[in-house]
């Protein structure tokens, strides 16, 4: 009789999660400074599709029926993902090509911030390399949710540490020399008007804390996309109760001195107060400490407060945020119906949000259902606490993506999303073996 093994055993998934989970987060170091898709995580989620295949044929696979179950469903998700998108992107650009012979005007190069510049508008260059890059993204989110082990957390934390160890060597650095650091980055996305190659990652400096320093930015491409990089990192540490970890990831989002840092911040602690209230322990030393810091130098805090909360919204980069916003969202309002309800196509067009640049790329039904995939486990998952740090890590990356960081294909957005996915498989499979027996059953707990 043929044995059969079970998904608890070593399986070759983890060891290719390894290597992964360690340039999760690294976004500014490319192979090829002249692409910009070509970080290490994007190959190795386009390179996984022919590992996971490898591995289904190979002789390690044949008795593990689990597995092998597991490896068609990955392979189902990224076709249907590709399927929706390539419609999308399909109807759009029929609509496109429609209204062009019918006359109309879609003055791309005035009203909107395109992706690339050159192209005709039916069907551009950058519809294809932006739709690779979502495909790139959107895969491990369908292996973390048919894949993940809590073992892997190990192996993500290394990642994280390495990426704040750079950042911190960074901050320290320009603090002693007055100059950057940074030997990495090598990401280039354009030329400028004078023909200089426009570098990918852009270092920026503050004086918010009265002294003249870096803002914290590591390996992304400026402190906003760092923020989005690090603060579900840094909730899935608190809930997985890593204070060595969680605590250099707040000390690193506060250096980046990003509003979407401070956002991110805010809504957890309140999502802290309002899910386990003022009796909760972090919130209790949040109070202790910002009321002892008040007290002791108030005139410093209210300065910093000052610069973080309205310095920052009256500055150029919020200007620049609000109005490409509300450009986009007034194109979006003059586009033909059929445009308004499935967009122009993916990648055309990048607005400082991700809210008004899906709005246009992909149209009101395109933005829904990426929310509904999205937000659909922060409404399903249980009430615990490993979920609860799932549920708020989704909330502030989607708020985040919305409102002040259009950077999709960041890979740890499409993590934690394919982690809660993964949980919520786990709990349905939990209630199904309870249905059967609940007499022998106990329910086991991923955490």
């Amino acid at each position: 009789m043929k044995t059969i093994k079970a998904l608890s055993e070593p399986n070759p998934f983890n060891n290719y999660f390894k290597i992964w989970a360690v340039v999760l987060p690294i976004n500014s170091w490319v192979l090829m400074p002249s692409n910009p898709g070509t970080t290490p995580g994007l190959l190795l989620s386009l390179l996984s599709v022919a590992f996971v295949l490898l591995f289904a044929i190979s002789i390690k696979l044949k008795n593990n029926i689990e597995l092998k179950k597991l490896t068609s469903f990955f392979y189902r998700d990224i076709i249907i993902f590709i399927y929706i998108l390539t419609l999308f992107n399909g109807l759009a650009q029929l609509t496109v090509l429609f209204k062009m012979n019918g006359g109309y005007d879609y003055n791309f190069a005035h009203n909107v911030i395109l992706v690339n510049e050159n192209g005709h508008i039916f069907l551009r260059s950058s519809l294809f390399t932006q739709s690779i890059y979502l495909i790139a993204a959107s895969i491990i989110c369908f292996y973390a949710k048919y894949f993940y082990k809590k073992e892997w957390n190990k192996y993500i934390f290394i990642g994280t540490t390495i990426f704040l160890v750079y950042g911190f060597y960074e901050w320290f650095y320009y603090l002693i020399f007055g100059t950057t650091g940074d030997f990495l980055s090598n990401r280039v996305f354009a030329l400028d008007i004078n023909g200089d190659p426009r570098l990918g990652s852009m270092s920026q400096r503050t004086d918010a804390f009265g002294l003249d320093t870096l803002r914290m930015k590591s390996l992304t491409g400026e402190p906003s996309a760092f923020a989005l990089t690090v603060l579900p990192l840094w909730i899935f540490a608190i809930h997985l109760r890593k204070p060595l970890l969680h605590i250099p990831m707040l000390i690193a989002l506060i250096l980046s001195t990003s509003s979407t840092a401070f956002l991110g911040i805010l809504i957890y602690f309140i999502y802290r107060v309002l899910r386990y209230h003022l009796r909760d322990r972090y919130c209790q030393i949040l109070i202790y400490f910002s009321t002892i810091l008040v007290i002791l130098n108030y005139k410093r805090v209210a300065s910093v407060l000052e610069f973080l909360l309205f310095s920052k919204i009256d500055s150029q980069s919020g200007s620049q945020r609000s109005s490409s916003m509300f450009t986009h969202l007034d194109y979006f309002s003059h586009m033909p119906f059929f445009n308004k309800l499935f967009g122009v196509g993916f990648g055309y067009v990048r607005s400082t949000d991700f809210f008004s640049t899906l709005l246009v790329n992909s149209g009101i039904v395109g933005f829904i259902l990426f929310s509904i995939f999205f937000l659909y486990p922060i409404f399903k998952l249980k009430g615990n606490y490993f979920n609860d740090g799932l549920k708020v890590a989704l909330l502030v990356i989607y708020v985040s993506l919305m409102i002040s960081v259009p950077e999709f294909s960041y890979l740890t957005t499409w993590l934690f999303l394919g982690i809660s996915y993964n949980q919520l498989a786990r709990e349905k499979k939990s209630i199904i073996l309870y249905n059967l027996n609940p007499g022998k059953f106990q329910s086991s707990k991923l955490i």
